[in-house]
């Protein structure tokens, strides 16, 4: 029986643009009545929470069932052995506890420190709150603990950690409730891994990459009727070495070297797929038809393997008031989203018209960096950071357009969504996405991409509105029903 699976290296709960997309399809596909799996390759111990969570937000429905490599192997290796707690494998290295004295260094971090002849033995954390996150061992001449015991929120140790004396990471055990090790990772300067060991209930078997482990794992679940949409370039060359009934390689960046230039040649993460080996039950997916010409121009014998299936949309229905004088960034702050100039274009804005302010959605690594860059300019009462928000609609329809100033983009969802909100998007020339959604009637596109233009396209906005109701038409365009359509027919169609 065929089964369909969309794979990606991580399935993060808060999460961007590539991970929405990913579940939205799921959930398209499920209405039609398709089942659908959704396969993971990072650790994360936590994952059926953040199963429950999608599935609490309706972010998928009941057709969609969730694997984890991880996941996979510690079930396959778990018994019907007696489980073992946190403080039953803790008393294996320390004995009694009793006979340790208790230290509280600070009565913030929650911290229990045993000692014995005065030096610590070991710590644990989150004993007063009894949420335990870990337990540590020290060495008895040093003050730094060699390895860490980590708990899930059960009271289990999942994940225990070595380190080296020069505090470096050097091995990395995953453990199943009964305490069985089933699979193992070494390191060399404490993030490169060497080794990797994993148990199954026939073999041990030895990687020297997660690659090979994930090409294993691949061998293991898919069959060769099953159809596998990837999500994830470092997926790609683990799912080529599997049989399988069809290959969807979903595009969601720029494959260029150099995202601002078509010319830069093809960036080394997408060479697995995109050359002339292509094989022939493989389809690439882009979001864009520029990005399907940009490809096929160099490399032409791919022009019948590549579909082009924008990302969809739904038109929203109007329920808040626009607060006209506020421009509004709503995304991950990282540094691809190249933010800088979103507020220098704002500051440069401030200084011809004033009375207009600045609302940020969102979080991520860049934030100290922009509230800096506020701050320096003068603007902490104009630029507002929000954090991330729930009501995403409430967003967009109450400010008066989105600015968008990418460095490189895949089709930015966020676009869309402003469309659907009847809200018009200011936007740099971006490779790809903002530019395929943006019309005359829907936004204004920077004729260069510097912040001194984009103020010129915000006054251009202020002085020229836009109709709430052509800029909802164009995002009909994007429509679900044809969204769906596209992808029944790349899921069915032989190649």
């Amino acid at each position: 029986m065929r089964k369909i699976f969309f794979i990606t290296s991580t399935l993060p709960k808060i999460h961007g643009g590539r991970t929405k997309s990913l579940l939205q399809r799921a959930h398209l596909l499920n209405q039609k009545g398709i089942d659908i799996t959704i396969v993971s390759t990072n650790y994360n111990s936590e994952y059926e929470e953040t199963y429950s969570f999608f599935r609490e937000q309706n972010r998928v429905l009941g057709n969609t069932s969730f694997e984890n490599i991880y996941d996979y192997y510690k079930q396959k290796n778990s018994t019907k052995n007696v489980k073992v707690t946190w403080k039953e494998m803790l008393s294996k290295y320390v004995g009694d506890f009793s006979e340790y004295v208790k230290v509280k260094r600070s009565s913030q971090n929650d911290r229990t420190y045993f000692y014995r002849d005065g030096l610590p033995n070991f710590v644990v954390k989150g004993l007063d709150s009894g949420n335990i996150e870990f337990f540590a061992l020290y060495r008895d001449w040093n003050f730094e603990p060699f390895k860490i015991f980590y708990v899930n929120n059960n009271g289990f140790v999942h994940k225990i950690e070595t380190f080296g004396e020069n505090k470096s990471r050097i091995l990395q055990e995953f453990v199943t409730e009964e305490g069985l090790k089933y699979l193992s990772k070494t390191f060399k300067n404490g993030n490169t891994v060497t080794s990797i060991n994993l148990n199954t209930a026939s073999e041990s078997v030895n990687f020297s990459n997660e690659k090979e482990l994930f090409s294993y794992f691949f061998g293991d679940i898919f069959s060769e009727n099953d159809v596998v949409v990837n999500d994830a370039r470092l997926l790609d060359k683990p799912l080529l070495e599997n049989k399988v009934g069809k290959r969807i390689f979903q595009l969601h960046n720029p494959h260029l070297e150099d995202p601002l230039d078509t010319l830069s040649g093809i960036k080394h993460s997408f060479k697995n797929i995109l050359n002339a080996n292509l094989p022939e039950n493989s389809v690439i997916v882009t979001l864009t038809q520029k990005q399907k010409l940009d490809i096929t121009s160099e490399i032409p014998s791919l022009k019948n393997k590549i579909a082009v299936i924008p990302h969809s949309t739904k038109k929203t229905r109007i329920q808040y008031d626009k607060r006209k004088n506020h421009f509004g960034v709503i995304c991950r702050l990282h540094p691809q989203k190249n933010l800088n100039d979103v507020i220098m274009a704002f500051y440069l804005f401030d200084q011809e018209i004033k009375g207009y302010f600045l609302d940020i959605f969102g979080d991520g690594e860049s934030r100290s960096e922009l509230e800096n860059q506020v701050k320096k300019l003068g603007l902490d009462k104009k630029v507002i950071f929000h954090g991330n928000v729930q009501n995403v609609n409430k967003a967009y329809q109450q400010i008066y357009a989105l600015l968008i100033t990418s460095n490189f983009e895949g089709f930015p969802l966020n676009a869309l969504e402003s469309l659907s909100n009847g809200t018009p998007i200011i936007t740099y020339e971006v490779n790809y996405g903002p530019t395929d959604i943006v019309d005359e009637k829907s936004g204004w596109v920077a004729k260069s991409r510097t912040p001194e233009e984009f103020k010129r396209q915000m006054i251009n906005a202020v002085n020229n509105p836009k109709n709430t109701l052509e800029v909802q038409e164009r995002a009909s365009y994007f429509s679900e029903e044809n969204f769906v359509s596209r992808w029944l027919e790349v899921i069915d169609h032989d190649n």
